[in-house]
């Protein structure tokens, strides 16, 4: 063998070698990118849930306290009790739905934590809805108010309090390296 031929010979060599180290390189570039990118898709599944999550539990907590306000109000009106009632009710299932959501999104202390405020919004509608009942059938509002909206109150502040755990959750998970901000309570809430 000539030294022209080895020289070609290591010519071919090298450039099969740079060849086959170039496929790995980009063999892994490509893992690595689709590896981001499947966390960014999470990410942003996430965020869809959490939002659509927190903006039905915020419709509903908003429609329950305006229900509640109606039933404090002095010029009381059982027909527009019921009309809010209806309301408060038909938005039950897009709240279940939004917080199954976010138990598929995880992860389990959101969901949790999602789960926990749509049932303490229930259970306020609830004791509302119980309220309209009664003084339908008769029972007088002032007396009703009188023994039974302090129990009222105490679970609307339950319901704040498990709507900022919430979002509190939901945004140490999106933004794990933010520090805790202070929630804004109350400035979102529609008087």
């Amino acid at each position: 063998m000539d030294s022209t031929t080895l020289l070609g010979l290591v010519g071919i060599g090298g450039t099969l070698l740079g060849t086959v180290v170039g496929a790995v390189g980009t063999l892994g570039s490509a893992r690595i990118t689709s590896r981001a990118q499947t966390t960014m898709d999470e990410q942003k599944a996430r965020r869809q849930a959490y939002s659509t999550c927190a903006t039905a539990l915020l419709a509903r907590r908003d429609a329950t306290a305006s229900l509640l306000d109606l039933f404090k109000s002095d010029d009381f009106n059982q027909a527009a009790v019921q009309a809010r009632l209806q309301e408060v009710d038909e938005q039950r299932d897009s709240v279940a739905r939004a917080v199954g959501a976010v138990t598929i999104e995880g992860p389990y202390r959101v969901a949790h934590d999602a789960g926990l405020a749509a049932k303490a919004i229930e259970l306020l509608s609830g004791r509302i809805r119980d309220w309209a009942t009664e003084v339908a059938g008769g029972r007088d509002r002032d007396e009703l108010l009188g023994s039974q909206l302090q129990f009222a109150l105490r679970d609307q502040g339950d319901v704040e309090e498990m709507f900022d755990t919430f979002t509190a959750g939901c945004r140490k998970v999106l933004r794990p390296t933010e520090s805790d901000r202070p929630t804004r309570r109350g400035l979102l809430r529609r008087r």
